[in-house]
């Protein structure tokens, strides 16, 4: 009678089920080998939108790393606009943070605040983006919003980028400030505060910081002018040698035609002298860039000069009026020549109206012998529009 093991029928089963296992292994396992193959080549192909592909600038798990490869313009304004060049970057506005970092220098009476944090105004605005490239509008307080009146933001910071939780870093960028009118440092009219004196040829300084550091290497510098009663003015930038309390410092000449005459407005600092009160507003040419205005006395007359003489003796009998002939400058600003008698009997003030040429440079004074007495001496000084009268002139004697 034949038998059987338990044993060795459960081997033989196993047998057969073993060799079954392993080829229904082998084909699963190929089968899986396949679909990785092909998802492998579906992941990598860059017109594949698919969640997973790094190519693909809407990925929501980029594979890429954010990277800022260059900014341009060289120089930007504070309130303009700068290009970010790289790679990482989201299409989508909202998913890219901007702000500048790690600045080194600020210009104005800023909050001290954290200056390295990604709040406030330090933070920009991204105003387009691609994949490659983002362009932000650089932040600044205006001066309206600032406490000082003057404008106030960084001049060379970093600008960091995060995308998706992933950060780069550019290099300092070169930021160029709003300018700004420190005060008038040194006027024509010798005391500071005092209106300056319009044609004079000594040369007034005017205080305009605010640019910041790269205002010689971009030449900003130089598109530096000055806006004066809805005049442009040039100015010339004056080379700092050292301290000065007139940092940035320009010069300037007020021009002639700014003296009107006016007899009404005193002088703030020059007693007896008048002066118009006049706005100055530091604008850079080829830009909308302007400070703001700076409120300053400018005077009523040019700067004005004669020649004098010593002594002048006329004869009372000579026929018609004997000339006396002043040059100068702003003469023609003098309305009265005035005789002024220094004692002797019947000896009386004489005045006449002197006749300038239109350029103000020369001053005709016809003596007016009807009014004199001979053997009288008078001083001759002369009186502006306004009623002041100048120094001595010089001595006339009247002879018989």
């Amino acid at each position: 009678m034949k038998t059987f093991s338990a044993s060795s029928k459960f081997e033989d089963s196993f047998a057969i089920v073993k060799y079954g296992k392993n080829k229904f292994f082998n084909l699963l396992v190929l089968g899986i080998s396949l679909v990785g193959l092909l998802g492998c080549a579906e992941e990598q192909d860059p017109n594949n939108p698919n969640i997973n592909n790094p190519n693909n600038p809407n990925n929501p798990n980029p594979t890429v790393s954010v990277e800022v490869t260059a900014t341009s313009p060289e120089f930007t304004f504070w309130g303009d606009e700068l290009t970010l060049t790289g790679k990482g970057f989201s299409t989508k506005l909202e998913d890219n943070f901007v702000w500048l970092k790690n600045e080194t220098a600020a210009f104005g009476s800023c909050s001290s605040d954290n200056r390295t944090d990604s709040t406030g105004w330090r933070k920009a605005t991204v105003l387009r983006a691609t994949a490659t490239s983002l362009t932000i509008k650089i932040p600044y307080k205006t001066a309206s919003e600032n406490s000082n009146n003057r404008a106030c933001g960084v001049i060379n910071p970093n600008i960091s980028v995060t995308v998706n939780g992933k950060t780069a870093v550019s290099e300092k960028v070169k930021l160029l400030g709003i300018p700004h009118i420190a005060e008038i440092c040194y006027t024509n009219s010798g005391t500071k505060g005092g209106g300056m004196i319009p044609g004079k040829e000594l040369e007034n300084q005017i205080s305009i910081p605010g640019v910041g550091l790269y205002g010689a290497s971009s030449g900003i510098d130089e598109k530096m002018k000055l806006l004066v009663n809805g005049v442009y003015l040039p100015l010339t930038k004056v080379e700092s040698t050292g301290p000065t309390n007139c940092a940035s410092s320009y010069k300037f000449v007020i021009p002639l035609d700014f003296a009107n005459g006016n007899c009404s407005t005193p002088d703030p600092v020059l007693t007896g002298r008048f002066a118009n009160m006049m706005d100055f507003v530091a604008v850079i040419d080829g830009t909308t860039k302007s400070s703001e205005k700076l409120t300053y006395p400018v005077s009523s007359f040019p700067d004005r000069s004669y020649s004098t003489f010593t002594q002048r003796t006329f004869s009372y009998s000579a026929a018609g009026n004997p000339e006396i002939v002043l040059t100068g400058n702003g003469l023609n600003w003098y309305q009265e020549a005035r005789f002024s008698p220094q004692g002797g009997t019947g000896c009386t003030l004489a005045t006449i109206g002197p006749v300038s040429s239109e350029s103000g440079t020369k001053l005709t004074i016809l003596v007016p012998l009807a009014q004199m007495q001979p053997g009288c001496r008078y001083i001759l000084t002369l009186v502006d529009v306004c009623g002041r009268v100048s120094n001595q002139v010089g001595q006339v004697t009247i002879g018989a």
